[in-house]
């Protein structure tokens, strides 16, 4: 590759993350070298020969990544005015916006604040806003769409080319561009926006609401699910409220608001003391267990091997109680495919910790 065509790559992540994608990156594309870097935000150099395509690298999957894109590089200054003059002006921002194509803005902060609205982390914070209105209303003119200012968190089009903006430091921003091909893609920083409502009796309502979408699993109102490490409920009431009819498996106690449910049924035992008959109308599998993968992998796999059954989907989440677990990924999603599974697939939600959300249909 000749001098003038070095690319870089950025990639944001999860704050603690960071070894487990650069282990990532090194498996599926060993001549993406690591450059700068901070906590959840990390840029990649190709010293390779093929030179990356934009579209190609929208279409990669990555487990440890919230989102990537093409990284043009860092702009500093003390002052908004002077940032967004610094964006408009780089030749290749200049060079999209000047051919009349469709492109979108996303603009986010590296690591997330609190939101007071619901509890749980946001990327898109008061700065990013005003960083998005200054850079939509300096856009050149025929960049119609980059120059709407959309309501808060509002997808950009599938496919389109979206230029991105992550807000490093105040004063500081690294700059790059994106096709949003897949769901995540469209939002910024890949965040699926979801709410927790002020009656959910716990986060992972959050947790299995966002996994939910970013799977697009067929769920249908009236099908039977089971949750096996149901306790306290918030995962169950997320699929109550989709109309579903949830088998709870759990023996810790679950919150009233959950049992008072009529389509919701506690069973008070660990899942590999449940009769298997139990399983034979349901139709999706969902597991959270705080222990280690194999012992998910153990439970689930006593139950969806089982010739009474016929799952259609499994939501898994696999926990990392030591980070160096996550180099073991490859071998738990080969094991879940052994089961019959196909599309098998791996990604640290934004409302995952230290854990993993893996989907599968059967």
């Amino acid at each position: 590759m000749s001098q003038d065509a070095v690319e870089f790559v950025f990639m944001t992540c999860r704050a603690g993350a960071e070894n487990a994608l650069k282990q990532e990156v090194a498996n599926v594309e060993p001549e993406w070298r690591p450059s700068f870097s901070r906590p959840g935000f990390l840029t990649f150099k190709n010293t390779g020969e093929r030179p990356i395509d934009d579209r190609k690298l929208a279409e990669q999957h990555w487990t440890f990544a919230y989102t990537h894109g093409v990284s043009i590089g860092r702009l500093a200054g003390d002052h908004l005015a002077d940032l967004v003059r610094q964006f408009w002006e780089r030749p290749e921002i200049a060079a999209m916006a000047a051919s009349g194509a469709a492109i979108d803005l996303h603009v986010w902060q590296r690591e997330p604040v609190e939101d007071d609205e619901d509890g749980l982390g946001t990327y898109v914070t008061p700065l990013c806003r005003e960083v998005e209105s200054a850079l939509r209303a300096a856009a050149p003119e025929q960049s119609k769409l980059a120059r709407e200012m959309a309501p808060h968190r509002k997808a950009a089009p599938r496919n389109c080319r979206v230029l991105d903006v992550v807000v490093v430091e105040p004063g500081e921003w690294w700059i790059g561009y994106h096709t949003a091909v897949k769901t995540v893609e469209r939002w910024p920083g890949g965040a699926i926006p979801v709410r927790l409502p002020s009656h959910a009796v716990s986060r992972a309502y959050a947790k299995l609401e966002e996994a939910i979408q970013w799977s697009s699993l067929p769920l249908v109102a009236g099908e039977e699910c089971v949750e096996v490490g149901c306790a306290p409920g918030g995962a169950s009431q997320a699929l109550l409220e989709r109309g579903l009819h949830v088998i709870g498996i759990d023996p810790a106690e679950m919150d009233p608001a959950v049992l008072a449910n009529p389509n919701f049924r506690h069973l008070k035992m660990r899942g590999a003391d449940v009769r298997r008959r139990e399983f034979r109308d349901v139709k999706y599998l969902t597991a959270d267990i705080n222990v280690a993968p194999t012992y998910t992998l153990d439970t689930v796999e006593s139950i969806v091997t089982n010739t009474s059954v016929n799952f259609r989907g499994l939501i898994l989440t696999l926990k990392f109680l030591e980070w160096k677990l996550a180099d073991h990924l490859p071998q738990y999603l080969d094991r879940i495919r052994s089961w019959g599974c196909k599309q098998v697939r791996a990604r640290q939600l934004h409302h995952n910790r230290q854990e993993v959300c893996v989907t599968a249909r059967m």
